[in-house]
């Protein structure tokens, strides 16, 4: 490896870190929703969710050819791997408050702790 390339993959780890660090320290101080990722819970609701609008005749956001499938579960699942779904989640935390979250935000907080969808 060229020296510059060794820099610029040491600039990309701190970043990285500074960012991971960054969401554990909102995480401490209640600026985030509590766990920082999408619960298989969450992830079955919108699945169901979106299947059911998909089978009542919504227009897919992906292209069901280039998947090779008009399977309602199969389309919705891979909206939610892009990130294509305008859902909001509202989780209710146990002092009573309500909090609500964005999909996307989950699944972009999901990406940086590594959760495999």
């Amino acid at each position: 490896m060229s020296s510059s390339s060794q820099a610029s993959t040491s600039i990309h780890k701190e970043d990285t870190l500074a960012s991971a660090l960054k969401t554990l320290n909102d995480l401490i101080n209640g600026k985030l929703a509590y766990p920082p990722r999408i619960t298989k819970y969450e992830l079955a609701r919108i699945i169901a969710a979106r299947a059911k609008q998909l089978s009542m005749g919504a227009q897919p956001l992906v292209n069901p050819q280039e998947l090779g499938t008009y399977d309602p579960i199969d389309i919705a699942l891979e909206e939610v791997r892009r990130g294509l779904l305008p859902f909001i989640i509202v989780r209710t935390l146990p002092n009573g408050r309500h909090i609500r979250v964005k999909l996307k935000d989950l699944l972009d907080l999901s990406g940086k702790f590594d959760v495999k969808l």
